[in-house]
């Protein structure tokens, strides 16, 4: 009889869904039967071994108001439910967030077909509604509850900080295992350019502070750094008039998506790394950086506390700013002393040598190994 597969859903854009994909690249490495489960919006490398099942994104039904985005959750999750079933999975692994409706169509499924429903929590669900209509909105209570309830249903978790493995606990009751985000490969760096060039890794969404960057190059002095805004995402167009302004005064600004291969190569003689991730939660990670540690790339990151020191340390891979005025300070002091990036490159590469394949199967491995 063949081996259950295990089904790996992340109810987004599959190519920006980098730790999903890395959990299907081990399974599949491990000798298991792996169904990827998710949006195909832009191409990207399937894994050796995983097969696909992509799902309609309904992104047009959504935007008619209410009404539309009710209407395109209900079709997500009879979508991702029949696909689900159909694969009759050994265990499902789904990305939160989104909660809404993976995680419920993720239990149901699990329960019909006899699965183990693992969950990787990124973030909280929730916490990303709140930015709109706050915290203490009906709405985003009841999102909050919604939540708790279906965290306690699943059989397994990860998460992808310490702060985040506390935080499970004391909020919704229960244990997550920490599986950090580690490069897939290090990258070997080119010969670095004559200028500063530094690179913003960003997604353009509501949990990253693009308009303090643009603040703080508005009120720096120097215009010698060369910097490339890769990604795209909901925001980006309405702070294109920013951006324009800025090059009309002198910055070298880049902005666009980029390949994985063109964006490795990129990253490959960059100096200086931006995060400009601010977390809705105070307990997740950007994954950006690692991309960035991968590098060997020191990086300037907003300081929004909570799992943070985690990731980067102050002064030794990186440095950390709260507001416009301190990265412009930063950034200042960066141009005229490039050379207390270099110390800090060999910090990365000392403290940062365990690879993907390693924390997983420290990690996930054992969790799948009785799944079957």
């Amino acid at each position: 009889m063949n081996e259950r597969p295990v089904a790996v859903v992340a109810v987004g854009d599959l190519a920006r869904s980098p730790r999903m994909l890395n959990h299907a690249r081990e399974l599949a490495r491990a000798g298991r039967p792996v169904w990827l489960i998710g949006l195909h919006e832009r191409d990207f490398d399937l894994p050796d071994g995983v097969r696909l099942a992509p799902l309609r994104s309904w992104r047009k039904i959504g935007a008619f108001g209410l009404g539309g985005a009710a209407l395109r959750m209900g079709l997500t999750w009879f979508q991702l439910l029949a696909v689900l079933l159909s694969r009759r999975p050994a265990a499902i692994l789904v990305q939160n967030p989104p909660t809404f409706p993976t995680l419920l169509t993720g239990w149901i499924a699990a329960r019909i077909s006899r699965a183990c429903l693992v969950i990787d929590w990124h973030n909280y669900g929730y916490s990303m509604l709140a930015l709109r209509p706050g915290a203490d909105h009906i709405v985003t209570r009841l999102a909050a509850s919604h939540e708790g309830w279906m965290a306690r249903r699943a059989a397994r978790h990860f998460c992808v900080s310490q702060a985040m493995q506390s935080d499970l606990a004391r909020r919704f009751g229960v244990r997550a295992d920490v599986l950090y985000d580690r490069p897939v490969a290090y990258l070997s760096r080119t010969s670095d350019n004559p200028s500063l060039l530094a690179v913003c890794p960003a997604g353009w969404t509501d949990d990253e502070d693009m308009p303090l960057l643009l603040d703080a190059l508005e009120l720096s002095t120097t215009r010698g750094i060369e910097i490339h805004l890769t990604g795209d995402g909901p925001l980006r167009a309405q702070l294109e008039p920013r951006i324009a302004a800025l090059r009309a005064a002198g910055w070298q600004i880049h902005t666009g998506f980029l390949s994985e291969r063109e964006y490795r190569r990129l990253l490959s003689f960059c100096q200086l790394g931006l995060s400009m991730h601010r977390s809705s939660s105070g307990v997740d990670l950007a994954m950006k950086v690692v991309d960035l540690f991968a590098a060997g790339v020191p990086v300037c990151a907003l300081d929004y506390g909570g799992s943070l020191g985690e990731q980067v340390r102050d002064g030794q891979t990186g440095f950390l700013f709260r507001t416009a005025s301190d990265l412009a300070t930063l950034l200042e002091r960066l141009q005229r002393e490039p050379s207390v990036l270099a110390p800090m490159r060999e910090h990365i590469r000392n403290s940062w040598g365990t690879t993907w394949s390693e924390e997983w199967r420290r990690v996930a491995a054992p969790v799948f190994e009785g799944a079957s």
